[in-house]
């Protein structure tokens, strides 16, 4: 009597053991099988990571960041508005594991900056403009004095032409009053001292 084993006239193969070291374990280099495409070569090493170093990784997976320009831009021509651009943005570069410190410090140095701009350009447009108004002012004055035919002189000479200096500030009232030289159609000169408004309407200034 025979008893028939369960396996066939070859012996029993080993069962196939997997390899159990962790992934950033040193790799141990193992020659290619026969009729590999790669068996002319050196062995391909798999499970590292394919960057100089792993601390690359990190952000590997993180959508790119909006960019700080707009609220740079918004913030100088708006100021203060600026900071709903810069929050809109931090809070989308929170949620996708950026920093929000970008949009935060773009905001505050152009909102300094606009600030230090909007000082030093009050500080020299306001004298100016002033100026500038007050020259109108002086000039539609000489032309009353020219046109407008109150000035009364003796033979019926009329005024061709004058020339008016301010004395002093402009009151409250919005009236200055001008010190202003006369050239008259008869060749003479005269001197004429009155007090008008930012619209050239005149009167003769009292004298004390």
């Amino acid at each position: 009597m025979t008893t028939q084993t369960p396996y066939g006239p070859e012996p029993r193969q080993p069962d196939v053991v997997y390899p159990t070291a962790p992934p950033w374990a040193p790799q141990q280099q193992q020659p290619p099988p026969a009729g590999a495409p790669w068996a002319g070569g050196a062995p391909i090493r798999h499970g590292q990571l394919m960057v100089p170093y792993p601390e690359l990784m990190h952000g590997a997976g993180r959508p790119k960041p909006p960019s700080w320009i707009p609220v740079a831009v918004i913030t100088f021509l708006t100021m203060p508005f600026g900071a709903i651009s810069a929050a809109r943005r931090a809070g989308r570069a929170r949620r996708e594991g950026n920093a929000r410190y970008p949009y935060w410090l773009a905001f505050g140095l152009t909102f300094g900056l606009s600030s230090f701009l909007a000082l030093v350009t009050g500080a020299l447009a306001v004298p100016f403009y002033l100026e500038f108004r007050e020259g109108i002012a002086a000039g539609l004055l000489q032309s009353n004095l020219v046109h407008d035919g109150k000035v009364k002189t003796t033979g019926g000479a009329t005024v061709t032409r004058a020339t008016c200096t301010p004395t002093a500030a402009r009151g409250a009232t919005g009236l200055r009053a001008y010190t202003c030289g006369l050239t008259l159609s008869d060749g003479r000169t005269a001197t004429l001292r009155v007090v008008a408004d930012r619209d050239g309407h005149w009167t003769t200034a009292k004298t004390k």
